[in-house]
């Protein structure tokens, strides 16, 4: 990455922080709500004490963590798809898209410089949840692979920025109820094993959560986190998510690309 590169990445960076930073009930808020699901999760747990699920015993057998990990990389995969189409929208809402895209820096660019800062703050509010959950609540880090669960979290975030590019796509040429947002939120979210483990599903459902990365990346993360699982234990999960990657990631670009310039010729930048 160029100096300019960087500096105008910053410059994304601070523009956001700004405008975030001036809602300060609303950041403050954001932070609670990652908080209290944590909370919620442990209670969850106390309710299931005692109880014998074999379904968990992959995992180690305690709800809780299993539930903590679906429920927090969720949410943080959740952002990093939102992300980039909030930013198209609220530029949309402001009038000032079209100005933005027709700027010497590539709409690529553009799309991609303004989810830093989402990402920080979600990757805040992240470890904000294992925190809470550490200090507080008793969760145990102490099976953790590091290196397992830094390539994992690194992949699965090419293949969830992929997703968010795509996403942003979609608002650009329909504004409301693009498919690719709406896709991981409700449906990824269920199939994806979250609440519960993949195997419990019909196997019709357990069929169709192999067509989403969600299943693959929580199922790697919790295996590096709780049961110490090597890079090249996950190898079928990485190989996967590394295959998905590669493919969606320069489809994402080129299909967003493609959405500016078609918005551009029908003029419907500025619509929303």
């Amino acid at each position: 990455m160029s100096l300019l590169s960087i500096n105008k990445a910053l410059i994304f960076i601070k523009k956001d922080f700004i405008i975030e930073s001036s809602y300060k009930m609303s950041f403050i808020l954001s932070l609670l709500t990652s908080v209290f699901p944590v909370i919620s999760l442990f209670f969850v747990d106390k309710l299931l004490s005692g109880a014998q699920l074999q379904s968990l015993a992959r995992y180690g057998g305690d709800y809780f963590s299993f539930a903590l990990i679906g429920i927090a990389f969720v949410r943080y995969f959740q952002l990093s798809v939102e992300t980039f189409s909030g930013s198209i929208k609220r530029a949309q809402m402001a009038g000032c898209l079209e100005a933005i895209l027709s700027s010497r820096t590539t709409p690529e660019s553009i799309v991609v410089m303004s989810s830093f800062y989402s990402f920080l703050s979600a990757g805040v509010q992240l470890i904000l949840m294992f925190l809470t959950a550490i200090v507080f609540l008793g969760f145990d880090f102490s099976n953790t692979n590091i290196p397992a669960l830094l390539l994992t979290l690194a992949i699965s975030l090419v293949v969830f920025v992929s997703l968010g590019i795509l996403s942003a796509a979609g608002t650009v040429i329909f504004k409301q109820g693009e498919p690719v947002g709406w896709l991981f939120g409700v449906v990824s979210g269920l199939l994806g094993g979250a609440m519960f483990p993949v195997s419990v599903m019909p196997e019709p459902l357990r069929v169709l959560s192999m067509l989403f990365p969600l299943t693959y990346a929580l199922e790697a993360l919790r295996l590096a986190i709780l049961q110490d699982y090597s890079i090249f234990s996950l190898g079928k999960q990485l190989m996967v998510l590394a295959g998905m990657s590669a493919v969606l990631f320069p489809l994402s670009l080129q299909a967003f690309k493609w959405a500016v310039e078609k918005g551009k010729r029908d003029g419907s930048l500025m619509q929303y």
